[in-house]
């Protein structure tokens, strides 16, 4: 019965395959934590990756000041994280959270916690269009505007 049982499971689930993953899942989120602890992406000649939209077209992306958002995050500069991307706590929490399903998910084999089955059209319409506002608004060269560029 139980050898039944193991080969029913999900092959995630097992625990030769789900140990592993969990390690590797915890270990790669506090390497890259540490890592930006450690390297300050806003001094000159940081070994951080630059933006490669930013340096092509002089114009700030979405994304643009987020590891400068994260350094200041992990060092618990709460309002300096939201000069550089106001955005940031959004995605923040949206992808700790699911990163918090998929962790639990494989220490229960089971999920725990609510995750959205799907999102609905509306949604991701008004999400799509914050981004793109922000995106236009963030480049404007005049105040208010100028608050939002990293």
């Amino acid at each position: 019965m139980n050898e039944q049982k193991k080969q029913d499971s999900p092959f995630i689930y097992r625990n030769y395959v789900r140990w592993p993953i969990i390690v590797a899942m915890i270990l790669v989120v506090a390497a890259g934590l540490a890592y930006i602890f450690v390297i300050d992406p806003t001094q000159a000649g940081s070994p951080t990756v630059p933006c490669l939209f930013h340096r092509m077209t002089g114009l700030y992306c979405v994304g643009c000041g987020n590891t400068r958002a994260l350094h200041a995050l992990v060092h618990g500069e709460i309002l300096e994280m939201f000069g550089y991307n106001i955005l940031f706590p959004f995605v923040v929490v949206i992808l700790a959270w699911c990163y918090i399903v998929g962790l639990t998910t494989l220490l229960w084999r089971r999920r725990i916690l609510w995750l959205p089955e799907g999102i609905s059209n509306r949604t991701l319409v008004i999400v799509f269009t914050v981004v793109i506002l922000f995106a236009v608004l963030r480049n404007i060269p005049m105040w208010p505007f100028t608050i939002l560029a990293p």
